[in-house]
C-alpha cells in the first residue's frame, strides 16, 4: 500500500506483507491509500471490502514499477492486466 494522503509525512512511502491462505488475520487498508496485489503462487483468490460502493470511473492505476515509490516487488517480470500496464506515474497522480 501507498500513503497518498499530501498532508501526510509518509506520503509517497510504501509499506508491504506477505499473506498466505495461513495467515491468522485481514489487513486494513484506510482510505487516502493506494493498493496493489501479487499472487506469488500458480492461482489465488482475494477477496477484499469496500468502505462504499465501486466507482469504476474514480479509480486510478499507478504504475507496478514506479521509479519514484520504489517498491522492491520481488519478482522481474510479473503478468499484468490491460488495466494495469496502462497506469499513470506516481508524478502525475
Amino acid at each position: 500500500m501507498v500513503d497518498l494522503r499530501k498532508e501526510s509525512k509518509t506520503y509517497g512511502k510504501h509499506f508491504s506483507i506477505e499473506l498466505s491462505q495461513n495467515s491468522d488475520f485481514s489487513l486494513f487498508i484506510p482510505q487516502g491509500f493506494a493498493h496493489g496485489f501479487l499472487c506469488l503462487s500458480e492461482t489465488c483468490t482475494v477477496y477484499y471490502k469496500c468502505t462504499n460502493y465501486r466507482d469504476q470511473k474514480s479509480e486510478v492505476t499507478i504504475k507496478w514499477n514506479d521509479e519514484d515509490l520504489k517498491i522492491k516487488w520481488p519478482i522481474k517480470k510479473p503478468i499484468l492486466s490491460k488495466k494495469d500496464k496502462e497506469g499513470i506515474s506516481f508524478s502525475d497522480f
